[in-house]
């Protein structure tokens, strides 16, 4: 069984608010955000420091493709933010070696990205960068070769298993769409990317969300015939998830903290119109205070990746399904530890009455 790609999110725009308002839809879908190539060029690292401040929890890429002084467009890139940074492939070794080198210095990583490296040449100049300690490599199919008509191919799929059997951690990226995942499912690879899959979406944020669900399932292991042999627990797993997920609406509400939806009109948890998408519920931060100092100080309290984390500057997320061990008392701590976190920075929430609203959606008077 391998493990679950990472799903990560192309920004190829020219316009920085453009940028950040889809990171801003699609930030809880997603785990990387990249900052493309064109929009490093038109905005710079105001990119990089802009998407850092929104986006504070997770990890960003600026997909530099560095041709030279690989150490100094390293330490700029991290420097404003990121937490990886591509160098292009046909860059010199030392180029290579110095933007390493300031990656592992600064606790951060760097890819080496395949652009102009000829098929019949990558795994040559793949032995090179493993020599010297590269761990990490992006392999695709470019925009202008995919307008040319280039599609993806069995000799591709023979190719990334090599660069893999190599130590390699492979993203995968180019024109990915739903459809084309199950291609790749029998490969352990690191990342997937999808830019215009998502950004071009109806719903960006329900088609990333749809996307994580399929790589979930198709990197499980388990086909759908498997999972329908098994319905009870299927069904089980579902109604504790469905649960918890209320829970912590009906709890977050009734400590007094407003979420992100409009709930005036709203017609319950229970019914499909319901206005809270996916398990995530979105909550407005009480007060002056800052999500980034929300989720801070929440990890001060519990372990949980994953289970909270920053919308916005001003609103923040809590979604139980992400507990690794999911069940009603570790709902329970996620409320607590929320109310903790807040009375901690000065604002006083109603932590009992969420938990006594908590535990009445699980049945416990």
């Amino acid at each position: 069984m391998n493990s679950t790609p990472l799903l990560q999110i192309a920004m190829d725009y020219i316009s920085l608010p453009k940028a950040l308002a889809m990171a801003v839809q699609v930030a809880p879908e997603v785990d990387i955000i990249e900052i493309g190539t064109p929009l490093c060029k038109a905005a710079g690292l105001d990119a990089i420091r802009s998407m850092r401040e929104i986006c504070p929890d997770k990890i960003i890429l600026a997909d530099f493709k560095t041709p030279d002084v690989g150490g100094l467009e390293a330490a700029m890139a991290f420097d404003a933010g990121a937490d990886m940074l591509t160098v292009i492939g046909g860059a010199a070794l030392a180029t290579v070696e110095q933007a390493l080198t300031v990656a592992r210095q600064r606790g951060k990583e760097m890819l080496m990205e395949l652009t102009g490296v000829r098929d019949n040449e990558i795994l040559v100049r793949a032995a090179e960068w493993r020599k010297i300690g590269v761990e990490r490599l992006v392999y695709h199919r470019e925009w202008d070769a995919q307008s040319a008509g280039r599609m993806w191919a069995e000799s591709d799929k023979v190719t990334i298993r090599k660069l893999i059997d190599m130590g390699f951690k492979l993203t995968i990226t180019g024109g990915m769409t739903m459809e084309l995942l199950p291609f790749f499912a029998d490969l352990p690879v690191s990342v997937l990317i999808c830019g215009r899959g998502i950004r071009e979406a109806a719903d960006p944020r329900a088609a990333a969300h749809e996307m994580r669900l399929a790589l979930a399932e198709l990197w499980s292991g388990t086909s759908p015939s498997a999972r329908q042999s098994s319905p009870s627990a299927t069904s089980t797993a579902s109604s504790i998830a469905e649960l918890s997920v209320k829970a912590i609406r009906w709890g977050v509400s009734e400590m007094g903290l407003l979420l992100v939806a409009d709930g005036r009109d709203c017609p319950g948890c229970d019914s499909p119109q319901r206005f809270c998408l996916g398990p995530q519920t979105e909550i407005q931060c009480p007060g002056n205070l800052r999500s980034t100092d929300v989720v801070r100080s929440l990890g001060q309290i519990v372990n949980a990746n994953g289970a909270f984390g920053a919308v916005s500057e001003s609103a923040f997320f809590l979604d139980p399904t992400q507990l690794s061990d999911l069940s009603r008392n570790r709902v329970i701590d996620l409320l607590n530890a929320t109310g903790t976190a807040l009375r901690n920075l000065g604002y006083p929430v109603d932590t009992n009455a969420g938990i006594k609203a908590a535990n009445q959606v699980f049945g416990i008077s």
